[in-house]
């Protein structure tokens, strides 16, 4: 397996479950009996054609050190292990539903299997049916486990031949492609070592470059710009999981107001949100909040699997009341981080996006925290979605909130979805360190009115 991928492996604990997860919220169609949900949803989750092949590995050896950087191949899965039936307990709402998640989400997946679950969940008190998704993030990041969820449903509702994200693509049916062979093979290691001496060479005086970029330049933020916060600290391994929907119409608003991006409006909001609630802590430091914003590397849409995704760090201005002036502010750093990404190879943005996060490899050392300030305060991702209304085998998709990776000195991570014509927001906190982080949707909804107000 690639360093990239064994290193989710090697860094997995009781306190860090590496995996990444959706939930997918469904309205069953008109008509539709008790038997909907077995005959045409838990039916089509248990495929019995192939599997996608990379849904198929597990670690070599899953107790010994090989295990962490060879796939194995497993010839039988036993779907049901992997795909399962529950209900959410009584009234059946949302809260409840992101409970069960947030244990799901905070549970290890067992490495003597293939790394992934699905669960289907009844019992919601409107009706709807909801799926749940885990994959380790070995197997796949989090923009592939988004598309693969995707590509599972159409955008036509009388479909009903859709198929699970781990179904086995017809590209795949046809090349008996086998996603653990002719991975490492002799000439491709020796052509990928020719590659990257001559990449490391290169990224000595642009690095050099950079850093004197960052010197003169007041709006290039670093890995060296984040306070402590009570969200960078050590974490358990309980976890809290919420999800929001909001209109993308009111992110055009202010995008057209302001002339900045999308991106710029989602940081903004997401910097009132944590504004506000480290206010209600009492933990709002002084000095501004960054957040760590993964970058998609991937060549396109046929380019699923393993991990191809930079990072740029960008300021939160959280230090600013303004909205308005904090949005600025963000727009100047994200435009500055921007540019300097221009100057780089795919290979070398990969590089230095290592340098950005390394810090959170040394994390879980005794002392390191309590030593070194966090190389950011929070992590922030953007996934497209689906730009039209989709369906699986006939039921509407209404959202996908994605479930994603706090870790030691990075206890909240938050991920949106777009999806049609709305913003679907994901939080994943540790329980511990970040207390009561339901509150934060409220508090970004605060933020995203203040803005649309002020502009």
């Amino acid at each position: 397996m690639g360093p990239v991928d064994s290193m989710f492996l090697l860094v997995e604990s009781r306190e860090r479950p590496m995996h990444v997860g959706g939930l997918q919220l469904f309205t069953l169609p008109d008509g539709a009996g008790p038997e909907f949900v077995q005959e045409q949803m838990m039916q089509a989750l248990k495929p019995e054609g192939p599997l996608n092949s990379r849904f198929c590995l597990r670690p070599a050896m899953p107790v010994g050190s090989v295990g962490n950087v060879r796939w194995s191949t497993d010839t039988d899965v036993d779907l049901d292990h992997h795909v399962r039936r529950s209900a959410v307990p009584a009234p059946g709402r949302l809260r409840e539903l992101f409970e069960l998640t947030s244990r799901w989400q905070g549970s290890l997946l067992d490495r003597y299997r293939p790394l992934w679950e699905t669960h289907i969940v009844e019992g919601l008190e409107d009706g709807r049916v909801a799926v749940f998704t885990k994959v380790h993030h070995a197997l796949v990041d989090g923009v592939s486990a988004v598309r693969l969820l995707q590509e599972a449903c159409s955008p036509d509702p009388d479909a009903r031949d859709c198929l699970p994200p781990y179904a086995a693509p017809e590209r795949e049916r046809a090349e008996g492609q086998d996603a653990a062979s002719g991975l490492l093979s002799p000439t491709g290691l020796a052509r990928g070592g020719k590659d990257l001496i001559g990449e490391l060479a290169s990224l000595g005086p642009r690095a050099a470059k950079l850093g004197w970029k960052a010197f003169r330049d007041e709006d290039y933020t670093t890995m060296f710009d984040a306070p402590k916060t009570i969200l960078n600290g050590h974490i358990g391994g309980s976890r809290r999981f919420v999800a929001q929907t909001f209109d993308m119409d009111r992110f055009r608003t202010i995008v057209k107001a302001t002339d900045t991006s999308f991106n710029d409006v989602v940081l903004a909001v997401c910097s009132g949100g944590l504004r506000g609630y480290l206010d209600e802590l009492g933990a709002l430091p002084d000095k501004s909040l960054t957040a760590m914003c993964p970058v998609n590397l991937r060549r396109g849409a046929d380019d699923v699997g393993g991990n191809k995704v930079g990072a740029i760090i960008a300021s939160l201005a959280t230090d600013l009341t303004d909205p308005v002036k904090r949005l600025e502010t963000i727009h100047r750093s994200t435009t500055a981080a921007k540019a300097s990404m221009r100057e780089l190879s795919p290979l070398q943005i990969l590089l230095m996006s290592g340098l950005n996060v390394a810090g959170l490899g040394l994390a879980p050392l005794p002392g390191y925290l309590n030593l070194s300030g966090p190389p950011f305060n929070v992590i922030i991702s953007n996934v497209p979605g689906p730009k039209r209304q989709m369906y699986f085998n006939g039921a509407h998709l209404d959202g996908t909130y994605p479930a994603s990776i706090p870790v030691d000195g990075q206890a909240l991570n938050i991920t949106l979805v777009t999806y049609d014509d709305q913003v679907d927001f994901g939080i994943t906190a540790c329980r511990r360190s970040a207390p009561h982080v339901q509150r934060m949707i409220h508090h970004m909804e605060d933020s995203l009115a203040a803005l649309e107000a002020a502009v």
